[in-house]
């Protein structure tokens, strides 16, 4: 349990450093923050009522987490839904056909606090997949709710 609260703690102190981490404006290079921010208009968000219906009435949803392991057991869990799977977001490329093996597959990308999903689900759009949204309100947002995790 102590180990579960120190990983937990320093998850979130990652995802505070990089969200807030100043950069040196560099002509023609744009920052994590910038990119979001752009790439964020170009996803559809859905909220933790629009997932929750998802959930319920869509057994072909294919919700990712985005999550490392250690960041999933340090912030307590996962989404619980039967369609929930975890494919880290450094492998999603490689891992997400074995998962979704049609473009239509209706797919829900989420993280702990919507700092890289937006990212992962405008990297499914380029990939093809024709049915992506993100879940903005991430793995925090969804345990605020007191909603069920695993």
């Amino acid at each position: 349990m102590r180990n579960q609260r120190l990983a937990f703690i320093l998850s979130i102190c990652l995802a505070a450093t990089l969200a807030g981490t100043a950069h040196a404006d560099v002509p023609g290079i744009k920052d994590g923050a910038q990119m979001t921010r752009e790439i964020s208009a170009k996803v559809p968000n859905i909220s933790t009522l629009e997932l929750q219906r998802e959930i319920e009435r869509n057994p072909e949803l294919v919700l990712i987490d985005i999550r490392m392991p250690d960041e999933i057991r340090g912030m307590g869990g996962a989404i619980k839904a039967p369609q929930n799977v975890n494919i880290s977001r450094g492998w999603l490329e490689f891992q997400v056909t074995a998962r979704t093996p049609s473009k239509d597959t209706p797919i829900v990308v989420y993280c702990g606090g919507n700092i890289r999903s937006p990212l992962a689900a405008y990297t499914l759009q380029q990939m093809g997949y024709t049915n992506v949204k993100n879940y903005a309100d991430g793995l925090i947002g969804w345990k605020r709710q007191g909603l069920p995790v695993e």
